[in-house]
């Protein structure tokens, strides 16, 4: 009775260790195969990879295997609204929201962790190293050298970083499509996070996008009359679960 009460002890350690350990696909810009680590216990077991220590952390992406197939329902269910509203609607207004389903057809997303990924900060912080369960891909590169334009926009798409220039005059020469926001427009960063930027002439704030970012001009309350908030909420959580380029 005691050997088999040790022998199933023993078994439930092993599953538990077995459990506790991360598989960890790396995708380094540049690469043209992924690298895969095996047995990661913690983030930092990772992060703290020598042949990683050349990476732009704050541009840097882990996401995890049962949150990626999250963000994909969320993304297809975020282009059937689209596609009811600009069924709703007709001329200039259904041919903007075409537009912006367009981009966000493009996007590749997957199921980001919103964690800090700087290895001196996952060392440090005292819940910034958490245990890895699961399948995990980590996506790092090089800083980027570019900005991207998205949304109602009349030429969306990349455009080159440029220190200490603000996001509205990165916004300078493109006009606003049918029911855009033209007092606002929103910036989502490298690292995931999103700051609603005043970029009209009576309320514009200096705001320095890092290399990398989205720029994004979305629905105006003042023009659609469904809930634009909740659609760009969506938007935005879409655009901070990108995957980088």
């Amino acid at each position: 009775m005691i050997k088999r009460a040790v022998m199933a002890l023993l078994l439930g350690l092993s599953a538990a260790s077995v459990f506790a350990v991360g598989n960890v696909k790396v995708m380094i810009a540049g690469s043209a195969e992924p690298k895969i680590l095996t047995g990661a216990e913690h983030l930092l077991d990772l992060v703290g990879q020598p042949r990683l220590s050349n990476s732009w952390w704050p541009g840097a992406v882990i996401s995890e295997e049962r949150a990626t197939m999250e963000a994909g329902r969320q993304q297809q269910a975020l282009l059937a609204r689209l596609a009811t509203l600009g069924a709703e609607e007709s001329g200039d207004d259904a041919a903007a929201i075409n537009t912006l389903r367009q981009q966000i057809q493009a996007l590749k997303v997957t199921g980001r962790q919103m964690i800090n990924l700087d290895p001196d900060v996952v060392r440090v912080s005292e819940r910034g190293n958490p245990p890895l369960q699961g399948n995990y891909t980590l996506w790092v590169g090089a800083q980027p050298t570019h900005i991207t334009l998205f949304g109602l926009l009349s030429h969306p798409g990349k455009q080159p970083f440029m220190p200490g220039r603000d996001v509205a005059s990165y916004l300078d020469g493109q006009s606003r499509l049918s029911g855009a926001d033209r007092s606002f427009a929103w910036v989502i960063y490298p690292d995931g996070r999103t700051q609603k930027v005043p970029v009209a002439y009576w309320n514009k704030r200096h705001v320095e996008p890092m290399p990398g970012s989205i720029i994004y001009v979305g629905l105006s309350d003042a023009v659609w009359s469904s809930t634009p908030d909740e659609i760009n909420a969506d938007i935005l959580r879409t655009l901070t679960q990108r995957i980088p380029e």
